[in-house]
This record gives C-alpha cells, structure tokens and sequence, in this order.
C-alpha cells in the first residue's frame, strides 16, 4: 500500500521581495504616534552653583531671582542671584580648562 498525498504541495518560492522584514517605525515615528504632550518638554532647571531648583518664571520676575550667566563658548548656565559670584567662578574655571562646568548636586 502506497501513500499519497491528498493536497497539492504548496510552491516555495525564496525570493528577497517576499523575505523582506515588515517596516518598523523609527524612534521620532513612534514619539508623533504616542500619547501625551508634544514637542519639547519644559526644562527642569537648576543652579550650578548651588544646585538650587529654578522655576522659569525666577528669571523673569521683578526682581529676577535667578539669571542666565553666559561663558566664552556661548553656553548658558543657570545660577541663582545669591550665587551669581561662584556660578561666575566655576564658569570661568570652565573657559579657562575647557573642561564642563563643575554643577553642584541637585536638590529641591
């Protein structure tokens, strides 16, 4: 007794057009497709000197609080008014070596 097939076999056909990975979507793709708040995200900014919190309205308010201090490279960076004369110390520290700026921890 003989077997036999009852279903005709199915042609296997190896081509690259039909071996080819579904298309993924890239990183930038998937964060459009995400839910939640678009584009940037507000800043969470805090003193290099102190490593002090700053609310973006401290550098804007009358008297400001907190200022942007600016080295030779054109960097900005974030220091509270109190701290103003170390913040000015580390940066010049920073343009004089090159090397980044020595920010104190964060803290809240």
């Amino acid at each position: 007794m003989s077997k036999t097939r009852l279903t005709a076999r199915p042609e296997i056909e190896l081509s690259a057009a039909k071996m080819q990975r579904t298309k993924r979507l890239t990183k930038r793709e998937r964060k459009d497709q995400s839910p939640g708040p678009k584009g940037q995200q507000q800043a969470h900014i805090h003193c290099i000197a102190c490593g002090r919190h700053l609310d973006p309205q401290e550098f804007t308010a009358n008297p400001p609080t907190a200022k942007q201090l600016i080295c030779e490279h054109q960097s900005r960076f974030p220091a509270c008014v109190d701290c103003d004369l170390l913040a000015r110390q580390l940066i010049a520290e920073h343009d004089r070596t090159g090397k980044p700026v020595q920010q104190a921890s964060a803290w809240h």
